[in-house]
């Protein structure tokens, strides 16, 4: 049990330790006279100890030098694509501008019905309904009426410019 343990420690180490090697190197797996295992890049030197090949498969490990600056090239490849794909967006997570001078007639109206919102929202705070997702009507909380204030203050920075 215990000679496994330690040869199973030593293969994972190993096997870590030769993880960024090229895979056409050839590992090599014997036991010796006392029934201790070895793994290496090279054959025993008694010739009297069978040595098996041994397949290793190789990856570049996540904290590595290499992988590190793959990710790096692989997030700017798409930041490049995403600036090419959305318009008006300057960042990641940034909320694309709204091109007032496209649309202006639809933005002008979409515009007064915000203000008109904020009116309603700012001057009955305790009279407001609106229907829930069975399709009853209630009275609008406090909190719900803080919350649509500040998303509609939002939308009219966008909209009324």
């Amino acid at each position: 049990m215990n000679k496994k343990l330690i040869t199973m420690t030593f293969l994972s180490v190993l096997i870590n330790a030769f993880s960024t090697a090229q895979a056409s190197d050839e590992y090599y797996k014997w036991v010796d006279e006392r029934g201790v295992t070895h793994y290496s890049q090279s054959l025993p030197d008694d010739s009297k100890i069978k040595a098996e090949r041994v397949n290793v498969s190789t990856h570049i490990p996540r904290g590595s030098e290499q992988a590190i600056n793959n990710l790096q090239q692989q997030r700017s490849e798409k930041a490049e694509e995403n600036k090419e794909g959305k318009e008006g967006v300057t960042k990641t997570g940034a909320k694309p501008k709204v091109d007032v001078s496209k649309a202006p007639a639809e933005y002008k109206e979409k515009c007064a019905t915000l203000k008109d919102d904020l009116t309603k929202l700012s001057g009955a705070s305790s009279t407001l309904r609106v229907k829930d997702a069975n399709g009853e009507v209630r009275k609008m909380t406090a909190d719900e009426i803080a919350k649509r204030t500040e998303s509609t203050n939002s939308q009219i920075k966008i909209y009324c410019k």
